[in-house]
């Protein structure tokens, strides 16, 4: 989507087209720092020296970076196992980043013997804000489109983009069409849900007792798990009749609110 945005602007800007229309990676970097600069300000406000925040934030960003990389891996080996074929990753899952961030986050903030519920209802809002920027980032890449479609939400890819091999290859698409069929824009809907989590998230009110996170959880693995339905991207993986985000968000909302409900009994 990114070549053909930058076409389009192309008549008014000229060459400086490519570089108002951002990559994923740009689009990924700027969603990561205003989330630091919210996380170290909502911080802040719960008793977090900026020094602090910002360690722990780099470990968390680290091992994020980890597990955005380690779900697709997984995912080639179990269809490597299935089919004997392995194909190599070749982009990040959100909730592998998301997992191994508050992992990673969390360790930290136990060795510094930090309150770690305190600090995850810090970030809560950041999340929904990243995820936001992230789905754009999505969209300009043109990974992670939806099925096929005839409603007016439909949009088109340009030839070679994600979207319009897996069309030439299931035998929908002529590999002479000038784009791929229209499809749902899945990555804008994540968008808005990322947005919508942002400001219900942040109008929750914050005494650090980690309910505003687990309201970020239980929210994204809702949104997740319907836009789930609309991807028509081959690549995601199932696990049975979910998809392989379908069945983290499960799990990921199950261990979240039962890590939650022992930590306030514990400190009850």
């Amino acid at each position: 989507m990114r070549p053909r945005l930058v076409m389009l602007l192309e008549p008014w800007l000229g060459s400086l087209a490519a570089l108002v229309v951002p990559s994923y990676a740009v689009m990924l970097v700027i969603g990561s720092l205003l989330g630091a600069i919210v996380i170290v300000d909502e911080a802040r406000r719960l008793g977090f020296a900026r020094r602090d925040s910002l360690a722990v934030l780099s470990v968390a960003y680290a091992c994020g970076l980890v597990g955005a990389y380690l779900v697709p891996a997984v995912q080639g080996v179990v269809a490597w196992s299935d089919n004997g074929r392995f194909v190599a990753p070749t982009g990040m899952a959100a909730y592998g980043g998301l997992i191994g961030g508050v992992l990673g986050g969390s360790v930290m903030l136990a060795r510094m013997r930090r309150p770690i519920w305190t600090f995850l209802d810090a970030t809560a809002p950041a999340l929904g804000l990243g995820y936001f920027f992230a789905r754009l980032g999505c969209f300009s890449a043109g990974c992670d489109y939806g099925r096929i479609t005839t409603s007016r939400l439909g949009i088109t890819f340009p030839a070679g983009s994600y979207a319009f091999r897996d069309h030439v290859a299931s035998g929908a698409l002529s590999p002479d069409a000038p784009s791929s069929l229209p499809v749902h824009p899945t990555q804008l809907y994540a968008a808005l849900s990322g947005v919508v989590l942002y400001l219900l998230v942040r109008a929750m009110p914050s005494d650090g007792d980690g309910r505003r996170f687990v309201a970020l959880v239980i929210g994204y693995g809702v949104a997740r798990s319907v836009i789930e339905v609309f991807r028509g991207d081959a690549s995601r993986g199932h696990i049975g009749a979910l998809s392989t985000s379908q069945m983290l968000a499960v799990v990921t909302v199950l261990v979240t609110l039962a890590a939650w409900r022992r930590a306030r009994v514990s400190s009850g």
